[in-house]
């Protein structure tokens, strides 16, 4: 009766034309239990420990050849036929995870390079370069641009990478490059190292202006002052100072900088007013004074747009308040800045839009002191109606989810909010799945997020850390693989952020998480 009904795997030819449409599940198991250690598993998506398929057969049998390729890449993989069905079982076991298949010195690299070299360094390195380079060209005269012009460049790269339009038009050509995906996006969620390495290449192009170059007293001084400047900025940003006192960092960095800017503008009235010779277009718009009004519209653009609107609070959990505002029409992967008395601003994801009502909502965890006075404050009535809010809304590094077509979305806690977008609307072009490591998800969040996370299904993975404790990289590394995604993207805390980033990193796993030092 064995020799048959079920002989060796010739059948599986003679079954495709009965039954095709069991066909691409095969295939994906035979790659799945291949030894090739290189290539991404190709598996169907499910969250069972297990994965099982049907379909109809006709009474094909099969037979056994011991010298089939195809028998040997299913030689653990059992065909049982029951009722007119063939049913094939695949054990997590039988899967494991591995790396993605990388270049020997690509491999290299990534097993070397220490965890706290990030892509800020790899900015800081080009712009080294490009500074070595025009430095060369400048002391032997082979550029007639002067060193003070240079340094005024400098400083509009550094303003414009903080913008929050250029940053949108920047993620929005990155994410249709069709190559090097990682790479373009990884440079782009880290282009704060820019930032930082033009603020050290304006210090170094202003120092030698002032030392090698001819200049009026006023010039000289305005010049020291803003030397002066760039220093104690760059300075109260050094990490350790900045998350210490982060609010008082954020007062520094405005005040003094919109100081700095005031000045800059007198140094480069003075500094046309030594070279004034007669009044013409050229000499009244060139290079220093045309990108001197570029920075000031870059500055005050964004403050242009604040406005005091109203809004609405409620709160799912103590530890937990959404705040909802006026108008909807945002991108995916947008942030808001708000505030309560308009001089200290915090930005969060938008987690929630209504185009019927024109509202968008976001989350806040309490998690700082900010955020636990606000949750406090509405425990004791003491919200205000009305707040401030940014109307010009920046993209963050969840947008970069367009460049690929599945993804893994891993949120914990409350880290859930910027997610929320991709599971009440799914993109057409990207599938996503959800894993969501909270502690009791229903009771904390509410009972609308916890009905929209439901209506994904079986499109979502919940990780009770009350029941099943807390996760670690593995647990990631295989939904990644079960899911047969192509990218992984984080939204946590900057602890397991950076664990998880890491480790993936160096199996080759394209995975992007949230900036706390971007």
């Amino acid at each position: 009766m064995a020799t048959d009904n079920y002989k060796s795997t010739h059948s599986l030819e003679k079954f495709q034309h009965a039954a095709a449409a069991i066909m691409p599940h095969l295939n994906r198991f035979r790659r799945a239990v291949s030894d090739h250690p290189a290539a991404p598993v190709q598996r169907k998506r499910f969250i069972s420990d297990c994965i099982t398929a049907f379909t109809s057969i006709d009474d094909y049998s099969i037979e056994s050849d011991e010298n089939s390729t195809e028998s040997e890449s299913l030689s653990d993989i059992s065909p049982i036929r029951q009722h007119g069905e063939v049913r094939i079982n695949l054990d997590d076991e039988l899967i494991q995870p591995t790396t993605m298949k990388m270049h020997t010195v690509e491999t290299f690299i990534r097993r070397i390079v220490p965890d706290f070299l990030t892509c800020h360094q790899v900015w800081l390195v080009i712009h080294v370069l490009i500074t070595v380079v025009l430095c060369v060209l400048y002391f032997t005269h082979k550029i007639e641009t002067s060193a003070g012009t240079i340094a005024i460049f400098e400083l509009l790269f550094g303003v414009l990478v903080r913008n929050e339009i250029f940053i949108s038009l920047l993620h929005c050509f990155v994410g249709v490059i069709p190559y090097f995906k990682y790479e373009f996006n990884r440079m782009l969620h880290c282009i704060g190292g820019l930032h930082v390495s033009s603020a050290i290449a304006t210090f170094f192009w202003l120092l030698i202006s002032l030392s090698c170059e001819w200049h009026g007293l006023v010039v000289r001084i305005s010049g020291g002052i803003i030397l002066f400047f760039v220093i104690f900025l760059s300075l109260t940003a050094m990490p350790i100072i900045r998350r210490r006192f982060h609010n008082v960092f954020e007062h520094i960095h405005r005040y003094v900088g919109w100081t700095c800017l005031v000045v800059l503008i007198v140094h480069v009235i003075f500094l046309q007013l030594d070279n004034f010779q007669s009044f013409s277009t050229k000499a009244l718009f060139n290079e220093a004074v045309i990108i001197l009004i570029i920075i000031v519209i870059i500055i005050i653009l964004p403050w242009i747009w604040v406005r005091k609107v109203s809004a609405q609070f409620s709160q799912p959990s103590k530890d937990l308040t959404v705040i909802t505002f006026p108008q909807a029409l945002y991108p995916y992967g947008s942030t808001t800045r708000i505030s309560f008395d308009g001089h200290e601003w915090h930005a969060f994801a938008i987690a929630l839009t209504n185009p019927c009502s024109d509202q968008h909502s976001i989350l806040v965890a309490a998690a700082g002191d900010w955020t636990k006075k606000l949750a406090e404050n509405y425990q004791t009535n003491k919200l205000p109606e009305h707040i401030w809010i940014r109307r010009i809304k920046g993209l963050g590094f969840m947008y970069s989810i367009h460049a690929y077509q599945k993804v893994l979305i891993v949120c914990t806690g409350a880290g859930i909010a910027p997610a929320l977008p991709y599971i009440k609307d799914p993109l057409p072009t990207c599938h996503t799945h959800i894993l969501w490591i909270a502690k009791q998800h229903e009771n904390n969040y509410g009972e609308y997020i916890w009905k929209l996370v439901q209506s994904r299904q079986p499109h979502f993975t919940l990780h009770d850390t009350k029941i099943h404790g807390r996760p670690g990289v593995q647990l990631v590394e295989d939904h990644f693989w079960k899911t047969n995604s192509h990218a992984v993207f984080i939204v946590s805390n900057e602890k397991f952020t950076n664990e998880i980033t890491n480790a993936l990193w160096r199996k080759g796993i394209p995975c992007f998480g949230a900036l706390f030092d971007s």
